[in-house]
C-alpha cells in the first residue's frame, strides 16, 4: 500500500515538473533563447507591436477600448513621463507594454549609459524592467544585445512595420509593428481594421505556442 501511494506520489510530481511550463498563465522573466538575438518571426500566427512616442484622445480612446488578444505595447520614456492618465488606463487593464529605445548602429553603437537610463525610468513607472525590447530604428548593436540579455530582456524587430498603406498580406510568425509617431499618419479606424482583418496573437502565443500572461507588480 505504501509502495503504491509512493509510485503515485512520483508519477504525479512527474506530470506536474511537464504539464505546468505548458499550462501555466503566469510567468515573470524569460529569455527566448541562451545568448542574445533579436527575434523578427514567430512560429505559430501573427502578432501586433504598437510603438507609441505620441498621442492624443484618440489614443486614450483606443486603450481604453482595445479588445483581447492586446497588442504590445512598446512605450517611448519621454511619452511616459508626460502621459500619466494614458499609464494609469494601461496598467488598470494590464496592457502589455515593453521599452521602445533610441535609434542604434553597428557602425555608431549607442551610449548604453542613455538605454540604462530609459530602462530605469519604465521601471519607476512600471516597477520591472521590459521584457521586450526595440530601438527605433530596429538595429542593434553588439553591445547592447549583450547588456540587455544579461538584464533579461529580449529584444524585437519587425517583419514588417505597416504605415496605415492597404492590408498586408502576412506570413505565419509574422510581427507586424505600427508606428504612432508625431510624423505618422495612421488614423486609429485604420489600425481598428487592420485588427479586425486580422486573428493576431500575442508575442508569446506566437513564438511558444501557448498563452502566457506576463506578471505585472501592484
Amino acid at each position: 500500500m505504501i509502495r503504491k501511494t509512493l509510485i503515485s506520489l512520483l508519477l504525479i510530481g512527474i506530470l506536474f515538473v511537464f504539464l505546468k511550463p505548458i499550462n501555466s498563465t503566469m510567468i515573470s522573466v524569460f529569455n527566448i533563447a541562451n545568448a542574445p538575438v533579436v527575434v523578427t518571426k514567430g512560429h505559430y500566427g501573427t502578432s501586433l507591436v504598437v510603438e507609441v512616442s505620441f498621442s492624443d484622445e484618440s489614443l486614450m480612446d483606443w486603450l481604453k477600448t482595445v479588445k483581447e488578444p492586446y497588442p504590445l505595447l512598446l512605450l517611448d520614456t519621454d511619452w511616459i513621463k508626460r502621459s500619466p492618465d494614458h499609464i494609469k488606463i494601461i496598467q488598470e487593464r494590464k496592457l502589455p507594454t515593453g521599452l521602445l529605445g533610441p535609434e542604434d548602429s553597428i557602425e555608431e553603437p549607442i551610449n548604453i549609459k542613455l538605454v540604462q537610463k530609459d530602462i530605469d525610468i519604465y521601471e519607476q513607472y512600471f516597477k520591472e524592467k521590459p521584457l521586450w525590447f526595440a530601438t527605433r530604428n530596429h538595429q542593434y548593436s553588439q553591445d547592447l544585445q549583450k547588456s540587455l540579455f544579461q538584464q533579461q530582456m529580449n529584444l524585437l524587430s519587425p517583419s514588417l512595420i505597416w504605415q496605415g498603406e492597404k492590408t498586408p498580406k502576412l506570413q505565419k510568425g509574422d510581427f507586424v509593428f505600427v508606428p504612432l509617431h508625431q510624423d505618422s499618419s495612421i488614423t486609429f479606424k485604420e489600425l481598428n481594421t487592420l485588427i479586425q482583418q486580422h486573428k493576431f496573437m500575442s508575442i508569446e502565443e506566437n513564438i511558444f505556442g501557448y498563452k502566457v500572461q506576463t506578471k505585472k507588480s501592484p
